[in-house]
């Protein structure tokens, strides 16, 4: 019986403090509609989210991409699906495409287009789409090279 409840509890912490592996071919369940707001004066697309992306909202999730240092010395980091030197924004590239990463302190100098697996909180943006539709707080960012190394 002991032996029974050991299991049941092992198994339950670890899905309590796992993060969720996920794709950016999962990210692209999203569509957007074209809504009227009175306080801009004009037309903005409003993002929907299908139910697994809607399920990962406000989730610890893990995800392998391109780090875009576009203001490193500001902090302002983008994980994208595409390495931005392939316009990370043309052919297949979207919003959905993208991560605006905010991540803890004392991360590492990145490169661009540099490939790292990022674990953190995914928060869905609706309101203010402005800089994309996803963010991730409390990010760590691991180089590829560097993760590879940990396995």
């Amino acid at each position: 019986m002991r032996k029974l409840i050991y299991i049941l509890a092992l198994f339950i912490t670890n899905n309590i403090f796992s993060q969720i592996e996920i794709d950016w071919l999962k990210l692209r369940d999203v569509y957007y509609k074209s809504e009227y707001r009175e306080d801009a004066y004009g037309y903005y697309q409003i993002p929907f989210f299908g139910e697994k992306v809607e399920a990962l909202d406000n989730k610890e999730v893990k995800i392998t991409g391109y780090m875009l240092t576009l203001a490193p010395d500001e902090g302002v980091f983008v994980l994208s699906q595409n390495p931005y030197a392939d316009c990370f924004f043309c052919g297949f590239g979207g919003p959905e495409s993208a991560i605006e990463l905010r991540l803890n302190p004392g991360y590492d100098d990145f490169l661009m287009d540099e490939l790292v697996t990022v674990t953190g909180i995914l928060r869905l943006k609706r309101e203010d789409v402005s800089t994309g539709v996803y963010v991730m707080d409390n990010a760590t960012a691991v180089k590829e090279k560097e993760f590879q190394s940990l396995i």
